[in-house]
């Protein structure tokens, strides 16, 4: 009989980060988690509050017609202070997002 020679795991996968802040959700995502959050009905009120026509426009289109919502985006980052979301807030929002 043939002994094998052992094999010598020298590294293995770090842990995951089931906390990690995702880069994008999608829409149903994303809709799905301000519902949760009772913050759904706020952002056609948020958008509707924009000052600038043009400014107003790009953030419907952004809403009704995106299929992913950025973290980083302009839209994003607009919106999170008028719904009363703070950068960890938000953060969270995008957690619980991921997982729906």
């Amino acid at each position: 009989m043939t002994m094998s020679t052992p094999i010598i795991i020298t590294s293995l996968p770090g842990p995951t980060n089931d906390t990690a802040v995702p880069r994008s959700v999608t829409m149903r995502q994303a809709r799905r988690a301000l519902f949760a959050a009772g913050l759904y009905d706020s952002v056609d009120a948020a958008i509707a509050a924009i000052e600038d026509p043009s400014t107003r426009k790009a953030a419907q289109i952004e809403w009704e017609y995106s299929q992913e919502v950025h973290r980083d985006k302009d839209l994003v980052q607009m919106l999170a202070p008028a719904l009363g979301l703070d950068d960890a807030a938000l953060d969270q929002l995008f957690i619980t997002a991921s997982r729906l």
